[in-house]
């Protein structure tokens, strides 16, 4: 990478380190080693890029960039990181190191995207590491406990909302209500998805139980556009089936009908980030082909999208 192109990236690395809150996500490999995403830039991307140009490498090759991790915690900051997988396992975890990991797919045309740079654990930066992915991952400096609620299995799909399939009966435990919100909403649908799952949004009451619901359609993807459709994401809550949503994307909230823009959320966990007292949710956002992680803040009034990962093709 040219002197250049190095000092850019590290002058952007410090501006974003003071900016933004001190927490990441990330994932931790098959060896147990840590890789915290940092939260990328047109300059930052273009830096990677650049390192790993004219490379032959498999998917999962690690590559040491000449940026220093110090620039995300601050000078003279030690390097010690909380780290906590949705298991809610709490180690802390020392990641001096920035390094780029190959993705499955390398392409500009992907919708969004892939992860750019990554703190990484001491040893990732041998010759010939590979990251094989292994379990999500969250961070936050300086190092505390993270308490996680983790809910994958509470989220179902379920076939197009009509009261002759069948297939419906098994979501009989969704309120009526959001079902039809659903089906006035996107009246097209051919997939229903709902999940429950808790939230603290006032540290005096504790955790509350939520809904999502949502919903795909494809009834107005033009047919000359492969892999567009439409999708809702609701988030209310428990026993409140009418009025404002605490999270909107779809028809009733702006949404692109496209790949990049249409995604069905499934919440995979529930936690205090950035120590507020209130919790932040962990999304995977589903699309047409691969996904990425989502991270929504209560601000009060709503859940409002403050950080999202890099894209990873499927």
């Amino acid at each position: 990478m040219r002197n250049g192109l190095a000092l850019l990236c590290a002058i952007a690395f410090a501006a974003n380190a003071q900016t933004t809150p001190r927490w990441w996500v990330g994932f931790i490999d098959a060896n147990d080693r840590a890789f915290l995403e940092i939260p990328g830039n047109g300059s930052t991307c273009a830096g990677r890029a650049a390192l790993l140009k004219g490379a032959t490498m498999r998917p999962g090759d690690v590559l040491l960039a000449r940026l220093g991790a110090a620039t995300q915690v601050g000078k003279d900051a030690r390097l010690t990181f909380g780290v906590v997988d949705l298991a809610g396992r709490n180690r802390e975890r020392v990641l001096p190191h920035v390094v780029a990991v190959v993705r499955e797919v390398e392409t500009a045309r992907l919708p969004l995207p892939p992860p750019c740079w990554f703190l990484a654990e001491a040893g990732t930066e041998a010759p010939g590491y590979r990251a094989l992915e292994d379990r999500i991952a969250l961070a936050v400096h300086p190092p505390r406990v993270l308490n996680v609620r983790a809910f994958d299995e509470t989220w179902k799909s379920y076939s197009a909302p009509s009261g002759t399939d069948a297939r419906l009966l098994a979501a009989r435990e969704v309120p009526a209500e959001l079902i039809e919100r659903v089906s006035m909403l996107l009246p097209q649908a051919t997939q229903v998805h709902a999940q429950s799952f808790t939230a603290t949004l006032d540290a005096a009451r504790g955790p509350e139980p939520l809904w999502l619901i949502g919903a795909i359609g494809n009834g107005d993807a033009p047919a000359a556009e492969p892999g567009a459709f439409t999708t809702l994401n609701l988030i209310v809550r428990a026993g409140a089936t009418a009025g404002a949503a605490l999270y909107s994307a779809g028809p009733s909230g702006g949404l692109g009908r496209d790949r990049a823009g249409s995604f069905a959320l499934q919440v995979a966990a529930a936690l205090d980030l950035d120590g507020d007292g209130a919790d932040e949710l962990l999304v995977r956002a589903r699309y047409y082909s691969g996904g990425n992680l989502k991270v929504l803040r209560w601000d009060g009034h709503r859940f409002v999208e403050v950080r999202q990962t890099g894209y990873e093709g499927e």
